[in-house]
């Protein structure tokens, strides 16, 4: 297997990976969106809500607030804890929410127990309140992960595709009609001969074939080489997302070779 960076910020990285079979690439993608545990607001007890927004629609967008944790490893989840899942505050975070209008509700006036625990993001609305109106929310956190509910989804947009081939024959005249309708943008002329730019943004469309009138063009995948990305929803650097969802594959694999020890 080769792995080589191709894009790498805080919430997004990009990758090609080579020699391997496209159930290792999409393990990856799935285990970035459903294996990875983070913490998301579980539970919640309205007290007061005069807002325009019913109490169901306030506590979904509760739900979807991306939290980050300083050391995530200080969380069980709650089937793991020695409480049993009633609830302590090793598998657990609680938080308050007092708001009173006229203004808006952001994430940021999401106040945690834990120090440690705050909004991914400071400035997600939760409600517009006005004259009068009034929210106060309690609640917790737990830990937990994406297949359980998609407010547990670390990874957000994840995808992957085989790496393109193209290859231009001699027989290409260079009339640049591949060029004008390529979406990508990947093909120019050079010395009376189409040329590819930048491989990696074909999104193996096919039109280039289709508008090629002496079929000069050939377009292929290389079926053991994907270019995959990543997105996190701010939880965790995208590189600890990634390094994390390879290391529950590793887990379960390691646990499936145990088991299959004991059957043999």
């Amino acid at each position: 297997m080769k792995f080589e960076l191709l894009q790498l910020e805080e919430d997004r990285i990009r990758y090609l990976l080579s020699g391997v079979t496209a159930a290792f690439a999409n393990g990856i993608r799935r285990a970035c969106m459903s294996e990875v545990p983070v913490l998301a607001i579980d539970e919640i007890g309205i007290y007061d809500n005069t807002s325009v927004l019913f109490d169901e629609q306030i506590g979904l967008r509760l739900g979807e607030v991306p939290l980050q944790a300083e050391d995530l490893s200080l969380f069980t989840q709650p089937e793991e804890c020695q409480c049993g899942g009633t609830g302590c505050p090793g598998c657990r975070v609680e938080f308050m929410l007092s708001s009173e209008g006229p203004g808006t509700v952001y994430s940021s006036d999401i106040q945690f127990t834990d120090p440690g625990v705050k909004p991914a993001f400071d400035k997600i609305p939760i409600v517009i309140l006005g004259e009068g109106e009034k929210l106060v929310i309690e609640g917790y956190a737990t830990k937990h992960v994406g297949k359980e509910h998609s407010k547990w989804q670390a990874g957000t947009l994840c995808g992957y595709k085989n790496l393109p081939c193209i290859d231009v024959l001699d027989s290409c005249d260079g009339c640049g009609k591949c060029v004008e309708i390529c979406p990508r943008n990947i093909l120019t002329v050079e010395n009376g001969r189409a040329k590819t730019t930048n491989i990696l943004e074909c999104s193996l469309c096919k039109l280039c074939i289709e508008a090629c009138e002496p079929g000069a063009i050939k377009l292929s995948p290389v079926l053991d080489s994907f270019v995959v990305s990543i997105e996190s929803c701010g939880c965790m650097p995208v590189k600890d997302l990634v390094a994390k969802a390879a290391d529950e594959i590793k887990k379960r694999a390691e646990d499936l070779d145990a088991k299959l020890a004991e059957l043999a």
